[in-house]
């Protein structure tokens, strides 16, 4: 007779810390150049620690840390693009969605665990939005603010993205 399957042990995969419905296929960025970076987790008893480090984990030295908290139900973020900056971004606590566009596909990517960090290139325009309840979201971002680095105006971030990848400062979107 074979004993009965002990439910914790088969909702856990093989590595600790990570349950087996973690390892999901991750989204794709639909040639966005945006992509979902595995962050470390050290796991404990006590509660689980990750770290990140500029050049490391994180595929540019961090400049800039914010955050956004208190969304409330049905409002928006994002809207925008910059030239140069990079930034990931992390559901530290919470959920919500971060929808790309490179000007020619869009991709959207539903954030929901603290050891995920979804990684925006430059010319890459974002939305974010479906904030749940308590909700944090933090941002590691490669520059200091300057209002100089922003498009705020989708047709002007177009026109600038297309010239970007006339110059090859950036890669020619897909689709395109």
């Amino acid at each position: 007779m074979t004993p009965p399957p002990d439910s914790r042990r088969d909702r856990r995969s093989l590595s600790p810390g990570r349950r087996a419905t973690d390892w999901n296929p991750r989204p794709e960025d639909a040639g966005t150049g945006c992509q979902i970076i595995d962050l470390p987790r050290v796991t404990d008893p006590r509660g689980n620690l990750t770290f990140l480090e500029g050049g490391a984990q994180v595929p540019f030295d961090i400049a800039r840390v914010y955050y956004l908290y208190d969304v409330p139900g049905g409002e928006s973020r994002g809207g925008h693009a910059h030239r140069g900056l990079k930034q990931l971004i992390i559901a530290a606590a919470g959920s919500f969605d971060v929808v790309v566009d490179n000007g020619a596909t869009t991709a959207r990517f539903h954030l929901n665990r603290s050891y995920y960090g979804l990684y925006l290139p430059p010319f890459t325009w974002r939305e974010l939005g479906n904030f749940s309840s308590g909700s944090v979201c933090l941002v590691l971002a490669s520059q200091v603010y300057s209002e100089d680095d922003y498009f705020r105006d989708y047709d002007e971030f177009l026109a600038a993205r297309r010239t970007a990848e006339a110059d090859g400062i950036v890669p020619a979107a897909a689709g395109r």
